[in-house]
C-alpha cells in the first residue's frame, strides 16, 4: 500500500475539476461551523488560485455540476444539492466514529429473496454493499457485523435506491458457530486495514510536524493532497468491530487526523471566509 505525499499530489494533479470542487464543498462539514455550508464562486477562485486549480476549469466544473444537480446556486452561493433523505452523502468520516456501538457478535444479513436481478443491478447493489461494508456470500446474501446504530436503516436506503420495490429481507444472526465466524472474517482484508491505520498515522503524523515549517500556500496544498488521500480510505472503511481490527490503531489515526485537522483549519478558514 502506497500511501505518501508524492501519491496524494500526483492523484491531486490527475483528478478533475468537478471532483475537487465536491470535496472542497464536503470538506467543509468538518469545520462545523454553522453559517459555513456554501462557498461563492469568488471563494473558491480563492482556494483553487492556492490549490493551481484553474480558473476555466473550476468555473465549467460548478456551471457543469450545477446543471446535473449535483450542486445547488442560491444567492450567488455554492453548496451540495440538499436532501431531505438521510444517508444521501457518502459516509463523513467524523460521523462514523459517533454511530459506532457495541459490538455483541450479532450479524446484519440481508437477502434478494430469490429475485434474480440484471447485471446491471447487481452490480449497482454490490456496489452499494461495498460502501456499506458488506461482503457476499453464495446463498446467503451480504453480511456484515451489525455494529453501527441506524446500519439497518442506511443499508435499505441505499438498495432501494436501485430497486425501488422492497424485495430484501434484513435479519440479524446470532448464536453463530465459530467456523462459520472465522469463514466470514475472512473476507474482509484484515492485515490490509491495519496497515492503512498505521500507514495513515505516520502520514499524518509527519505532515502534522512539518506545519511550523511549511508556507501558507504549502499547506493548503499539502493538506488538501493528502486529506483527500486518506479520507478516500476512510470512507471505504468496513468500520468494523474491535473483535476483528486493531481498535487502537483505527483509534490514534482518528485521533492524529481530528488534531491535524485543526491545526490547519484557521489557515482554511481564512482563505475560505475571503470575499
Amino acid at each position: 500500500m502506497k500511501l505518501n505525499y508524492q501519491v496524494a499530489i500526483e492523484r491531486l494533479a490527475a483528478d478533475s475539476a468537478d471532483k475537487k470542487v465536491l470535496e472542497l464543498l464536503s470538506a467543509i462539514k468538518g469545520f462545523q461551523i454553522s453559517e459555513l455550508t456554501s462557498l461563492s464562486a469568488k471563494q473558491l477562485l480563492v482556494i483553487a488560485d492556492k490549490l493551481e486549480i484553474s480558473e476555466a476549469s473550476l468555473r465549467m466544473a460548478l456551471s457543469r455540476q450545477t446543471k446535473q444537480g449535483k450542486l445547488i446556486r442560491e444567492n450567488g452561493k455554492y453548496s451540495l444539492a440538499k436532501s431531505r433523505k438521510p444517508f444521501v452523502l457518502p459516509r463523513f468520516w467524523l460521523d462514523m466514529q459517533q454511530r459506532s456501538a457495541n459490538w455483541d457478535g450479532e450479524w446484519l444479513l440481508v437477502n434478494q429473496l430469490q429475485h434474480k436481478f440484471s447485471p446491471t443491478i447487481m452490480r449497482r447493489l454490490n456496489n452499494k454493499a461495498d460502501l456499506l461494508g458488506f461482503k457476499s456470500f453464495p446463498s446467503l446474501g451480504w453480511l456484515r457485523p451489525n455494529n453501527l446504530v441506524d446500519l439497518r436503516e442506511e443499508t435499505l436506503f441505499h438498495f432501494h435506491s436501485v430497486v425501488e420495490e422492497p424485495q430484501f429481507l434484513t435479519c440479524c444472526l446470532t448464536d453463530i458457530d465459530e467456523a462459520s465466524i472465522g469463514l466470514f472474517t475472512q473476507s474482509w482484508p484484515l492485515d490490509k486495514l491495519n496497515q492503512f491505520y498505521h500507514k495513515a498515522y505516520e502520514l499524518i503524523f509527519r505532515e502534522s510536524e512539518l506545519l511550523e515549517t511549511l508556507s501558507d500556500k504549502d499547506i493548503l496544498i499539502r493538506s488538501f493532497a493528502i486529506g483527500r488521500l486518506v479520507v478516500e480510505y476512510l470512507s471505504k472503511d468496513p468500520w468494523l468491530p474491535e473483535d476483528l481490527i486493531d481498535l487502537p490503531a483505527r483509534t490514534r489515526l482518528f485521533e492524529q487526523t481530528v488534531e491535524y485537522y485543526q491545526k490547519i483549519t484557521p489557515l482554511w478558514l481564512n482563505v475560505m471566509i475571503q470575499e
